[in-house]
């Protein structure tokens, strides 16, 4: 029993590394390539777990060369569009200038109720308020929607508008946050001031935020009842 457990921790720690090797994408995000090497890596990753004869080095060795295997074969695409295009595939064009490319959409086996609810998820009811509509490597879809059918931003008003950024979390639940108070340029002193200025203390503090242009957001600690 403390065999498995310490192999299956082993491998828990080691299928980590690797896979946060392979970048953030989620699963839903993932191109043919690397969904085939997850499916890999779990398949050869519960062998050792499974048989606790075999030898913790035959399954590890096999996890090492998959993930050797995913990092040349990501720079070889980088380096060569051919192979990029062999190995991804290219984006598909299922709605060009307002105009639904039929052929397209049976070559990628995609029937016209699954793309009109694509295109429901986005918020288009009507093929017709779409110009263009691209089916991405990574099996989700693009919608750009025609002039007169895109949302009013302030540009179009002529109104001019300050840049707000990012509201960067400080304090959570009595903690700071050091990595975003220092991404607002701002120091420990700055903080306990600008709490005890609002009649509270750090403990107190379940949310804090700051963003670019200087606006604090505090919420404070819910009182027990």
């Amino acid at each position: 029993m403390t065999v498995i457990l310490f192999r299956t921790i082993l491998i828990y720690l080691i299928l980590s590394i690797v896979l946060r090797c392979m970048g953030k994408r989620q699963v839903g995000e993932l191109e043919l390539s690397d969904l085939v090497v997850t499916l890999l890596l779990s398949e050869v990753a519960a062998l050792p777990i499974a048989d606790h004869n075999m030898p913790l080095a035959n399954g590890l060795f096999p996890v090492l060369l998959i993930l050797s295997l995913e990092i040349i074969s990501t720079f070889l695409k980088n380096k060569i569009p051919l192979l990029k295009n062999l190995m991804e595939g290219k984006p598909s064009m299922l709605i060009c200038r307002g105009c639904l490319d039929q052929s397209e959409l049976g070559r990628m086996r995609l029937s016209i109720e699954e793309f009109l609810g694509e295109c429901r998820l986005q918020g288009y009811s009507d093929l017709s308020d779409i110009y263009y509509a691209i089916l991405e490597q990574d099996g989700k879809l693009s919608i750009i929607p025609r002039a007169d059918k895109q949302p009013l931003c302030a540009d179009n008003m002529k109104i001019k508008v300050s840049e707000h950024g990012l509201a960067h979390p400080i304090i959570l639940d009595g903690r700071i946050n050091t990595n975003h108070l220092r991404m607002i340029g701002k120091s420990e002193g700055w903080l306990k001031k600008e709490i005890t200025s609002r009649g509270l203390r750090q403990q107190d503090v379940f949310l804090m935020t700051a963003d670019d242009a200087g606006k604090i957001t505090i919420y404070p600690k819910e009182k027990k009842k």
